[in-house]
């Protein structure tokens, strides 16, 4: 990932200023979640981004107590203040985003908008916001949409859109300061979020990739989901630095084949245009199998040949993902859950590196893998070999396994 250099580029506005009228009396945003108010866990991920200089917290009116009190337990030294919001969220981020503008040293290059319902952003999501921010304007971290999506006017079905270009919108948005400055001074209607604006007044929007983690806080159900999130992630944090997770299990799996004429290309999940295609029983997709047998791997279930034979001809052309599910379910059966999975696809040709974010998503549309962190990088041999021949492909891949009971 290009890297945005300098200090202090950007600022933040975190907006937490809803009233959590589906909540059930309990206030979403002071709420604690592993012994901290919900507020807090963004605002640390901001807090120690180094690019970010300062940051506005904007409180309901009746909140602002504890947004305060948040901000000093959390020793938050980069947020100048904690203001009150408006009527609408647009109103709110106004506020903010003037309040970024009257320091000394004037509005920063670029701005960040928040939700502080989502406590499970990370440094890579908000790097990821800035390089788009820098090359586009304007930035959204979102992921691809799993379900069918139906248009129901008065629950009665009218249509069913095409899911395949439809994303799931999240925070953060990141943009040029004066991109958003801009729409905010040209747009009076109602929006649902500020990219909304930012394209209404002609704007040009991308989308870069959010994580499947990081939800949204709105119901009961989904702080105890925020939970469960938050311990995994926990158990994963504790093991970092080399040292493992107790009770984790780590498995590694590779697979390579060779390429045949005739396109596209299987990888990932995903058809890339391509002349040729690799050549196997299933649908060749040697990602997809270098997953599914890290799985097996470290769930001590022996290895993708045993359990998906390519003699059997109910794999012939088979859609590969369906090995990760199937391999993810025995792993489950045996107490294992995937928590991380991180992949290698090494190529020659063609050109892929601008396709492993859509085969992460793919990855973490698979059952089994939709609340597992994933990581999917792509290399090559440097002209060595016949994979560097251009002959073939190869992927490796490790996965994390942690006890379901736990």
């Amino acid at each position: 990932m290009t890297e945005v250099s300098n200090t202090n580029r950007l600022g933040v506005v975190i907006v937490a200023a809803g009233r959590s009228s589906r909540m059930e009396g309990v206030d979403k945003q002071v709420t604690l979640l592993g012994g901290e108010a919900v507020i807090s866990h963004s605002m640390r991920v901001f807090e120690q981004y180094e690019e970010v200089g300062s940051i506005v917290l904007v409180m309901s009116a009746d909140n602002l107590d504890a947004g305060k009190d948040a901000v000093e337990a959390g020793g938050f030294s980069k947020v100048i203040d904690v203001v009150a919001g408006g009527e609408r969220r647009q109103d709110s981020v106004k506020i903010g985003l003037d309040l970024l503008a009257s320091q000394d040293s004037g509005a920063p290059e670029f701005v960040a908008v928040h939700d502080g319902a989502r406590p499970f952003i990370d440094a890579e999501m908000v790097g990821r916001g800035l390089v788009t921010a820098q090359k586009i304007g304007a930035g959204i971290a979102a992921v691809p949409v799993k379900d069918t999506i139906k248009t129901a006017p008065h629950r009665v079905v009218t249509d069913t859109p095409d899911r395949s270009g439809m994303w799931a919108v999240q925070t953060p948005q990141v943009f040029r300061y004066d991109v958003l400055k801009t729409a905010h001074e040209m747009t009076d209607e109602d929006v649902t979020d500020d990219a909304s604006m930012v394209e209404s007044v002609g704007g040009m929007v991308a989308i870069f990739t959010g994580s499947n983690d990081n939800i949204k806080i709105t119901t009961p159900e989904d702080l105890e989901l925020a939970t469960l999130i938050y311990g995994r992630r926990s158990e994963l944090k504790s093991g970092a630095g080399g040292v493992p997770v107790e009770g984790s299990r780590f498995g590694i799996g590779f697979d390579g084949h060779g390429l045949v004429d005739g396109g596209p290309l299987r990888l990932g999940g995903i058809d890339i245009e391509f002349d040729k295609r690799l050549d196997g029983h299933s649908d060749g997709d040697v990602l997809f199998h270098a997953v599914a047998s890290s799985i097996l791997g470290a769930a001590g279930l022996g290895d993708l040949g045993g359990r998906f034979p390519s003699s059997d001809e109910r794999y012939a052309g088979f859609d590969s993902a369906q090995f990760i599910a199937g391999s993810a379910r025995l792993a489950l059966e045996a107490g294992w859950l995937v928590t991380h999975v991180d992949a290698t696809v090494i190529a020659q040709r063609p050109r892929l590196a601008s396709e492993a974010p859509k085969m992460a998503a793919q990855l973490g549309m698979i059952s089994g893998l939709e609340n597992s962190s994933i990581n999917v990088k792509v290399t090559s041999t440097d002209h060595v070999g016949a994979i560097g021949a251009g002959e073939g492909i190869a992927a490796q891949a490790v996965a994390t396994l942690t006890p379901a009971t736990k």
